[in-house]
């Protein structure tokens, strides 16, 4: 230690001591601390931007630390500064021959890493505008369209709108021009008037065939709003009672746990028949009746004899064919029935079955939902996705559910909604589903019942049209029942007495709507307080449980128009 420090140390410790006495000002103190002079050593470090080196941030002399340890470090900075000025400023030119290959050879590495990278961004780029092209595309449009903009279909519509009802034709326009639909055709009754009906897209995209006028549609589902017609009509006539055991009718039926099933228990979703697993549900089952009686006759109530609510999606109408079979004093089908006292009279199409050639080619080809997009909706949380499937999906997946075995398992040979596409697969009545039609028809089925089962309209023939339903029947299949949670659909249901659905749907959440869905997205839907009949049916097949945002978009433009036309 030198001998400076040593005497201000002597000085410090002489004025602390003394500092009681004689204290002195702040300014005095700080002006013989004993730091002063160590701190007077350090140079200003530089502001400029001119290079420095590390040894000008170090003191001059710091007599605590060895005078070796300052050069050392001293000595590393200025190695440091040598070694990267030497690196910035190399030239390669200057390299030994020996060596020269090896650098030529890294140069080129990082020529094709840069190059390599270039293309990875680029191919990232073209992919990540696929996928957003793909995923902004309608469904159904060509690969190229939905990609490349390239090769879309022209959109070809046909038939007629009131002026107020343009938006609708705006509306059916865009769902195929946009890819939802590849053919389809929307109708609608306002007061007892026909105010929609059009067609269009395609209907065969092999044939290139085109979805008009003339075209028929399957509408599954949806055949059971005419069905339940049928019914009401049977018990009106005194031939059934809603109230009454089905072993009144059918006394075979008392078995298995199915003793105290009524009608109305069927009508409504809860006899404990929804599934079959009795036997495996084949075709040729569906040729003969009688035979069919006996396997349906035979299946175990489902749930034990407990009431259940359970969608009856497919077994509904057999069992239903068989009591009315059982009734009607000519033994006819619910089928032949409609032939013979319902489509002719109110001038519509509607068949059970499809046995003609001609008819078969005029029904529309059934197009089903892309697999890609159905697993990217399992996929993929629910906020991405505009119509994210319904909780029934996800049963539907596990085989020992009571969905799978209703909706899968039940139907003849495990068919799917393509395999309707088959001549064969029309050839036999199943009234919860085989139902095929067009949009027209549905709607005047549905303005029928708006109108409280009275005639709209003179028919073709000028004679006038029968009452579908007096008033007493009317109002008592109407009657709402309790709001049940349905296990097969996974969602609560309300039925009505005769087995339409009551529906608040998304959109038009503020009315009522009556009546049922087909699937894949056909809708037969009425309103009596609108007076409104809507019906819509399509080849393409959405995932949507009731109704889409095809047809839902149309229908609020409906409800929308009409409360205008009401306010006016």
């Amino acid at each position: 230690m030198s001998s400076e420090t040593t005497e201000l140390d002597m000085e410090y410790m002489t004025k602390t001591r003394s500092s009681n006495t004689n204290p002195k000002s702040n300014n005095d103190y700080t002006e013989r601390s004993p730091l002063l002079p160590i701190a007077n050593k350090y140079k200003k470090i530089p502001t400029s931007n001119s290079k420095i080196k590390f040894s000008s941030y170090l003191p001059q002399s710091i007599s605590w630390i060895p005078e070796s340890l300052t050069n050392t470090i001293s000595n590393i900075s200025n190695m440091v500064q040598s070694s990267m000025k030497s690196i910035l400023n190399f030239n390669y030119t200057t390299i030994p021959s020996r060596f020269a290959s090896q650098t030529n050879s890294s140069s080129k590495f990082l020529k094709d890493r840069h190059r390599s990278l270039k293309i990875f961004f680029i191919l990232h780029l073209i992919f990540g505008f696929m996928i957003y092209r793909y995923s902004h595309s309608g469904p159904f449009l060509p690969f190229s369209c939905q990609i490349l903009n390239l090769g879309c279909p022209s959109v070809e519509v046909t038939g007629f709108t009131t002026p107020e009802f343009l938006g609708v034709k705006k509306i059916f326009e865009e769902n195929i021009k946009n890819g939802l639909d590849v053919g389809a055709g929307v109708s609608v009754y306002y007061d007892n008037k026909l105010v929609v009906d059009l067609q269009g897209g395609i209907a065969n995209l092999e044939t290139g065939k085109v979805y008009d006028s003339e075209t028929l549609q399957g509408v599954f589902s949806c055949s059971k709003t005419l069905t339940g017609i049928v019914i009401a009509r049977l018990v009106e006539q005194g031939l059934l009672n809603y109230d009454e055991k089905i072993s009144k009718y059918w006394p075979e039926f008392a078995q298995s746990g199915k003793e105290n099933v009524t009608l109305l228990d069927l009508v409504v979703h809860r006899a404990g028949v929804s599934y079959i697993d009795s036997h495996q549900m084949t075709l040729s089952d569906l040729s003969d009746l009688d035979s069919l009686a006996k396997i349906l006759q035979s299946q175990p109530h489902n749930f034990n004899g407990v009431s259940t609510k359970a969608y009856h999606g497919v077994s509904r109408g057999w069992y239903l064919n068989e009591i009315v079979r059982r009734v009607d004093p000519r033994h006819r089908t619910i089928g032949r029935i409609v032939a013979e006292e319902i489509a002719p009279v109110y001038d519509i199409e509607f068949y059970y079955s499809i046995t003609k050639k001609s008819l078969y080619q005029r029904v529309a080809s059934i197009y089903s939902y892309p697999m890609v997009r159905v697993l990217a909706k399992f996929l993929l949380p629910k906020w991405m996705i505009s119509e994210p499937l319904e909780p029934i999906f996800d049963e539907m997946m596990k085989t020992d559910s009571v969905t799978y075995k209703t909706l899968i398992g039940t139907a003849p040979d495990k068919s799917q909604p393509q395999d309707w596409n088959r001549y064969e697969m029309l050839n036999y009545e199943g009234p919860s589903y085989s139902g095929v039609t067009n949009s027209k028809s549905m709607a005047k089925l549905a303005a029928i019942m708006a109108n409280d089962g009275k005639p709209i309209s003179n028919s073709t023939k000028g004679v006038l049209e029968p009452e579908i339903l007096s008033k007493n029947t009317y109002d008592l299949v109407m009657t709402k029942l309790p709001e049940a949670f349905d296990v097969v659909l996974q969602t609560n249901i309300t039925s009505t007495i005769g087995g339409f659905g009551y529906f608040r749907l998304k959109g038009v959440e503020e009315y009522e709507f009556i009546g049922w869905g087909g699937s894949g997205g056909s809708m037969l839907l009425f309103n009596p307080e609108l007076k409104i009949g809507f019906g819509f049916c399509m080849n393409a097949f959405h995932t949507a449980l009731a109704g889409d945002q095809r047809s839902l978009r149309m229908l609020r433009e409906v409800v929308d128009t009409v409360k205008t036309l009401k306010k006016s």
